[in-house]
């Protein structure tokens, strides 16, 4: 199978009247998707599309949205995704980054008449599929682009658990890689895709609902499900597996669920279309380590040491048919990370890793989470699974202002002793805070900023910020009067009200006319609210 088109069709003809989409009040067949991807490829074909342009996505999660990707690669094209909730600046530069030619965000009818019309232009397997933005460690957004090989040669793998009998979620965010496996996985498999909406997703008894009206395969981050198997591991029981990747995976929380179905760990870089690695964990199992597992169908891994060498402990390169064009429109970032390597062209991935005595490459953690602080090297995926092995349920571990930092959504009020018994001092956090549950972004990772702001920020920081916020450009200190700034009393309204929200209490207007400083507003708060998330 080289060609995505031609695997579709197949499965358009073959399950024409099946279900091919289902939200949770409406559906559509394979034969209605083609026709509403036929009236999305009429409008690309009346604005010149051609083959290899790029065409932008900017729908919401939906039928249509899907139905518009089918549309681009018939037309020969490839898309990508652009949140609409997207900074106009961020917009622009992806869209000058690719050279956007045409942008689709209208949400068309099918048109029955088109259900059986299949004309488009022959595809190859080194064609330009989709394009996904990751920003890495710079501010600048990268444009991964992937050929239609990559995702072909995940269908490849069996322990995906892809077949035609079965109905597979959709829940990610559609410029997030992990929408591949659920949406081509899905209608390359002549599966029933099952797609949740964000507000079903934020509530944990509409996502079990869904589950048991007859969803059996789930991908979810790591975040999320530890979030969900903290609130009610049970609601994957009736999954026959659920796969979970994008950060490293918590030991506890995945012996938890393997009580009620099969977990698969799915590690990849977006750079290797998706998946590097897989490892299947079966239902009734107990682990005692966590591994990625062993390469996806069509890949190869190597593990590199230091001098470039093959090696069981290293940094893990990619190889094979899910390798990425590179870096579109960035040569220079698409040469550090797109290499030759002992004959092959693989990607660089920049996660450190071992062998076991298995045979499974074990995850170390990333080259770049092992920090620098007062001239010690700090692997902060280390004390991570050093606090997890205490007991604790979920932590997050991450640097501000050279200080580490961890939060902890389970109660110990002796992990600080603890961990000073089994971590050196130059590894030891300087502050640990309960919290009932990790934040999280839109594509459902550790959200650090929001975990950092609303649980560690300091009370005078916090209040620096919302006074900055009303008064920009003002160089403010601790001891500065705010209406030494030239304040005016809808502002001073407007402040109150931002320290109740953001500190849960109930000053007013004429409080900050009597305590106008930072640090008189801070004494005024007094330490009993803020003391209370802390151990």
């Amino acid at each position: 199978m080289n060609n995505i088109l031609s695997s579709l069709v197949g499965n358009m003809q073959t399950f024409r009247d099946k279900t091919a989409i289902t939200e949770s009040s409406r559906s559509i067949t394979y034969g209605g998707l083609n026709a509403l991807s036929n009236v999305y490829l009429r409008q690309l074909q009346k604005q010149g599309i051609q083959a290899h342009d790029v065409v932008a996505i900017e729908l919401e999660r939906s039928i249509e949205a899907i139905a518009a990707m089918v549309a681009v690669l018939k037309a020969g094209a490839a898309y990508t995704v652009i949140n609409k909730d997207y900074p106009d600046s961020r917009k622009q530069t992806m869209r000058s980054t690719i050279q956007v030619k045409a942008t689709i965000n209208e949400v068309l009818q099918p048109d029955p008449l088109l259900e059986d019309i299949w004309d488009f232009p022959a595809r190859s397997a080194e064609q330009l599929c989709y394009i996904v933005f990751t920003s890495g460690t710079t501010s600048t957004p990268k444009a991964v682009g992937i050929p239609d090989r990559g995702v072909l040669r995940l269908l490849g793998d069996e322990r995906l658990g892809l077949s035609p009998e079965k109905t597979i979620s959709h829940i990610s965010p559609l410029e997030f890689d992990a929408s591949i496996i659920e949406i081509w996985g899905g209608l390359l498999s002549g599966m029933t895709i099952s797609l949740l909406s964000k507000t079903e997703i934020l509530n944990i008894y509409h996502v079990e609902k869904r589950i048991s009206q007859g969803i059996d395969v789930m991908w979810i981050t790591c975040s999320l499900f530890n979030f969900w198997v903290d609130k009610k591991p049970e609601m994957f029981r009736s999954l026959s597996r659920v796969i979970v990747g994008g950060e490293q995976l918590s030991l506890s929380h995945v012996n938890e669920v393997l009580k009620y179905t099969t977990v698969v760990n799915g590690y990849g870089p977006t750079e290797n279309t998706v998946f590097t690695t897989l490892d299947v964990m079966e239902q009734g199992s107990v682990m005692k380590e966590i591994a990625i597992g062993t390469p996806v169908h069509g890949t190869q891994t190597f593990i590199v040491n230091e001098s470039g060498e093959s090696a069981v402990e290293g940094e893990l390169y990619a190889g094979g048919q899910g390798v990425a064009i590179g870096y579109l429109g960035n040569p220079e970032k698409t040469n550090e990370a797109f290499i030759r390597w002992q004959g092959r062209d693989v990607y660089k991935t920049g996660d450190l890793v071992r062998l076991n005595e298995e045979g499974k490459i074990v995850y170390l953690g990333r080259k770049d989470t092992q920090v620098k602080i007062n001239g010690y090297r700090i692997d902060l995926q280390e004390i991570e699974y050093t606090v997890r092995a205490q007991g604790i349920r979920n932590c997050h571990a991450f640097v501000r202002e050279k200080k580490i930092y961890l939060a902890i959504t389970t109660r110990s009020e002796q992990l600080g002793q603890v961990l000073k018994q089994l971590l050196p001092m130059y590894m030891l956090p300087s502050r640990i805070v309960y919290v009932q549950e990790i934040p999280l972004t839109a594509n459902g990772k550790t959200d650090t900023r929001a975990l950092y702001e609303q649980h560690f920020l300091s009370k005078n920081k916090k209040l620096a910020q919302i006074l900055q916020q009303y008064l920009p450009g003002a160089a403010l200190n601790e001891q500065t009067n705010i209406f030494e700034q030239g304040i005016d009393s809808v502002t001073v309204w407007e402040i109150a009200r931002e320290i109740n929200q953001r500190f849960n209490a109930d000053i007013s207007f004429f409080d900050v006319f009597e305590h106008p400083s930072i640090e008189q507003l801070s004494n005024m708060l007094g330490e009993e609210h803020y003391a209370a998330n802390y151990l």
